[in-house]
């Protein structure tokens, strides 16, 4: 997903004006004269729109932190009564709030310091937003004008011309394409891969016959597989396995039916259809995509947690499976990113699963009209660069001065704001 979010506005614009459908609202917000400026950061007028949009906002988050909490979706006055950060819920939302608005206030600053400029797409893109979005209850009754709505939409854009310029290809902070190439080279690798089951339907495991079978039908599609001479034919030659295989699956489905029915005493009826062909003088040639059903893989990593506060006397068999699975899928990724290049394998995924795999050098697909696309590469850049980038923010607003207009935020405190339902 893109960091910066940029129609995140149109998408909380379309969430809240369908459910300020459903329920009464109160009167209608009217800015004062007084209230109009929320708080002034590093000399810019943040309008009280701006504001009270940031509290919206910031009051979903609330919600949100207490679904993740408890489970189920809190009632407005659950909201109200809760703490966060060992904050009331009214200081946590416009803390949130103001700090949402240094953020405006440090992209539209620095947007003008590099002298940008957005483009004809993107004013066209903008006021499709705004049109779409500016009539809905839950910003009119809140007092989130229209032009107030612009400068939030336009902000986005803003902060994304910001973020190329730092860290675009070939920008001050940012890399070349080959180097961005090299990362994505060392980190992602192409698989083609099937799996045979070593279980039935109801999840028992098979007895040595059976086991010893598809053992014995995996070694041989794997030779099969590796005996083509190019490596597109070997792409193409696993998938023909895979389908093999599936052939004998539901053969194998329907014999044990079959023979189920028989020994309750029922009777089977197979009915064969025959198809003729008539030759016609022409031939038809069939081609097959290589790449079909080929997948993308990203090299594991695993973030070290502090598990100070954790309760280690409680273990469950979900947190088990959850552990046994994630350690399964981290050995499975290792062997790829160490097999050679167009060698299928034989992988023993668990006791339940055989893997037939086989690795691609994603090099090979790396052109603009495949996998090397403009918005795989601003992808990139953002994965590779966007912490670096919120850090040159963050730092930007710290050495801001901001003044509050404690009439305005006296007025749209949030329990203020049409908030009911709106979730």
């Amino acid at each position: 997903m893109n960091k910066f979010n940029r129609f995140a506005a149109a998408a909380a614009a379309f969430a809240l004006a369908a459910a300020s459908a459903s329920c009464a609202s109160p009167e209608a917000i009217t800015i004062g004269k007084n209230a109009q400026t929320a708080l002034t950061v590093d000399g810019y007028d943040v309008p009280a729109g701006v504001f009270i949009y940031n509290e919206i906002s910031a009051y979903q988050s609330a919600v949100y932190d207490l679904y993740m909490k408890n489970g189920k979706e809190p009632t407005l006055e659950e909201v109200k009564k809760a703490s966060f950060e060992e904050l009331d819920s009214t200081d946590w939302i416009q803390s949130n709030a103001t700090d949402a608005c240094k953020d405006f206030v440090a992209n539209e600053k620095e947007f003008e310091k590099i002298g940008g400029a957005l483009t004809n797409e993107e004013l066209t893109e903008i006021k499709d937003i705004l049109s779409s979005n500016s009539n809905s209850a839950m910003f009119t009754e809140n007092g989130v004008g229209e032009e107030s709505l612009r400068k939030i939409i336009e902000n986005t854009y803003k902060r994304e011309a910001i973020f190329k310029h730092y860290y675009g290809l070939d920008s001050e902070k940012g890399c070349t394409e080959d180097e961005l190439k090299s990362y994505y080279q060392d980190k992602t690798t192409r698989v083609k891969y099937f799996a045979v089951s070593m279980v039935d339907d109801n999840g028992d495991q098979y007895g040595a016959d059976e086991k010893r079978r598809l053992n014995n039908m995996i070694d041989d599609y794997v030779k099969e597989i590796n005996d083509e001479k190019t490596n597109d034919a070997k792409l193409i030659k696993i998938d023909e396995c895979e389908k093999d295989y599936q052939e004998y699956t539901e053969k194998r489905k329907a014999e044990a039916e079959a023979k189920e029915a028989e020994e309750a005493g029922l009777t089977t009826t197979t009915t064969t259809t025959t198809t003729t062909t008539t030759n016609s003088g022409t031939t038809t040639t069939t081609t097959t995509d290589p790449h079909a059903n080929e997948i993308t893989i990203t090299k594991y990593t695993t973030t070290t947690t502090d598990d100070s506060e954790s309760d280690n006397t409680t273990t469950t068999t979900a947190s088990d499976e959850a552990a046994a699975s994630e350690k399964a899928y981290r050995e499975y990724n290792e062997h790829v990113f160490s097999m050679p290049y167009n060698k299928a394998e034989k992988y023993q995924y668990n006791d339940d699963t055989v893997y037939i795999v086989i690795r691609a050098d994603i090099k090979e697909r790396m052109t603009e009209d495949d996998l090397w696309t403009e918005s795989r590469i601003e992808s990139l850049l953002e994965e590779r660069y966007y912490e670096d980038f919120e850090k040159m923010m963050k730092d930007i607003v710290k050495s801001y001065d901001v003044k509050k207009n404690n009439t305005a935020y006296r007025k749209y405190t949030p329990f203020k704001l049409s908030l009911e339902n709106m979730y």
